[in-house]
C-alpha cells in the first residue's frame, strides 16, 4: 500500500512521459495520462471567466463624494449576456457571497454577468447616498454601458440585471426597482433597512415596480433594522398584487446572507425561468396563479430593533398551492414560483446563523 501511495504521488507531480519508460507500470501511466487528458479537455471546454474593472465620474449635483469603482466578472465564451447578477459591496459578507464558487456556477449555468458595485459615499455621511436619483442610480447603468464596449458585449446596455443588497445597501435596491423597473428581473432585500428617514417604510412603488419579483429577507432577532418595517413593505406591495416572497430566519441577527444562499439561488432559479425570454431577452409578467402561497405566525421575541420596534421569528410555516390556498387567520409570506424554493423557505427558518457576513448597519 505505502508504494502504490507513493506511485501516485509521483504520478501527480511528474510528466507522463517521463514514467512511461517504467515497464512495469506502463499500462499504469497511460491509464493515468488518458485521465489527465480528459480531465484537462473538461478544464478548457469549462467557460472562462474574466474579471474587469469600471469607474464612473459623478456628475455636478450628485451626491457622491469620489468616482464610483465596478467590477464584473462575464464567461467570455457566451455569445449573449442575458442578464447580470449585482451584488452590492456592503462588508466582507457580500465580497464572499460574490464570490462563492456556487455563485459563479448559478451565473454561468443562465449566462449572467457578475457584476460588483463597490462603495461609494455621499458627499455628506461616510455612508450611500440610497436615494438612486442622487447620483448611484445613473452609475449603475453608465458602469454597464463601459462594461459593454470593454467586453464587445453591446447587450449589456440594454440587459436586464438582477439586485442583491444587504442593509443600507438592500434598501437602496428596494429604490432601483421603483427607479428602473424596466431594467430590474428581480431583486433580494436582505436585512435591508436604512435610517428611519429613508426605511422601506417611505418607499412609494409605481404600479410598473410591482411586476419586479423580489425575495425579502429578515433576521428574526435583527436588532438594526428589525423584522416589522420589512413584513410591513412586503405586505402593503403583495397585498397589491406583487410576486414578492418573505423569508425569516430564526434568532438571526444583523447579518447572514450567505446562509440564504440556497433559498436565493432556488428563488432565482425558479424566477429567471418565468421572467427572461429566451429569444427576446424582455421580460415576461409572473402571475401568481402558477405556484404556491407561503403561510407562517409570527412569534416576537424579546429583542427590539433600532427604533424600538418588536421583532418576530417565523412559526407554523405551510404553503399551498395558489390556486386553492386559504390563509385560516396565518399571516402571508408570499409567492413561492416552485417546489424547491417551498422546501428551501421552509428549512431556511430553522437554518443556524453562520454570522459569515458583515454586521454593517444603516448608519445615520
Amino acid at each position: 500500500m505505502k508504494n502504490t501511495s507513493k506511485l501516485f504521488q509521483e504520478v501527480s507531480f511528474m510528466p507522463c512521459t517521463a514514467l512511461l519508460w517504467k515497464r512495469r507500470f506502463k499500462v499504469l501511466c497511460v491509464a493515468v495520462c488518458l485521465l489527465v487528458e480528459v480531465a484537462n479537455e473538461k478544464i478548457i471546454a469549462q467557460s472562462p471567466v474574466h474579471s474587469i474593472h469600471t469607474i464612473v465620474t459623478p456628475l455636478v449635483g450628485e451626491d457622491v463624494a469620489r468616482p464610483c469603482e465596478y467590477d464584473m466578472v462575464n464567461p467570455s465564451s457566451v455569445k449573449k449576456i442575458r442578464a447580470v447578477f449585482v451584488v452590492f459591496e456592503r462588508g466582507p459578507g457580500s465580497v464572499r457571497f460574490y464570490n462563492d464558487p456556487d455563485i459563479q456556477t448559478f451565473a454561468d449555468k443562465h449566462e449572467l454577468a457578475m457584476m460588483m458595485p463597490r462603495h461609494c459615499s455621499s458627499k455628506v455621511y461616510e455612508d450611500m447616498d440610497i436615494d438612486p436619483s442622487n447620483g448611484l442610480g445613473r452609475g449603475l447603468f453608465a458602469a454597464l454601458d463601459q462594461f459593454s464596449i470593454q467586453t464587445d458585449h453591446p447587450e449589456l446596455r440594454t440587459s436586464p440585471v438582477i439586485l442583491l443588497g444587504f442593509s443600507g445597501a438592500g434598501a437602496f435596491a428596494a429604490r432601483l426597482v421603483g427607479f428602473a423597473p424596466q431594467r430590474i428581473a428581480a431583486a433580494v432585500l436582505s436585512h435591508a433597512g436604512q435610517n428611519h428617514s429613508l426605511g422601506l417604510n417611505t418607499l412609494q412603488l409605481s404600479d410598473a415596480s410591482l411586476t419586479v419579483p423580489e425575495l425579502v429577507i429578515v433576521g428574526g432577532k435583527d436588532q438594526t433594522v428589525g423584522t416589522e418595517l420589512s413584513y410591513a413593505y412586503f405586505s402593503r406591495y403583495w397585498r397589491l398584487g406583487a410576486p414578492w416572497l418573505f423569508a425569516t430566519q430564526n434568532d438571526a441577527g444583523h447579518c447572514c446572507t450567505s446562509d440564504a444562499k440556497d433559498l436565493i439561488l432556488a428563488w432565482l432559479d425558479a424566477i429567471l425561468r418565468k421572467r427572461l425570454h429566451q429569444v427576446s431577452g424582455s421580460l415576461a409578467t409572473i402571475h401568481r396563479t402558477n405556484g404556491y402561497y407561503a403561510f407562517f405566525r409570527k412569534d416576537p421575541t424579546e429583542i427590539r430593533d433600532s427604533g424600538k420596534l418588536i421583532t418576530s421569528n417565523a412559526r407554523n410555516l405551510t404553503f399551498q398551492r395558489s390556486d386553492s390556498a386559504t390563509q385560516n387567520n396565518a399571516e402571508a409570506a408570499g409567492y413561492l414560483p416552485s417546489r424547491k424554493t417551498a422546501s428551501e423557505w421552509l428549512s431556511f427558518a430553522d437554518r443556524p446563523a453562520q454570522l459569515n457576513a458583515s454586521p454593517t448597519g444603516p448608519k445615520p
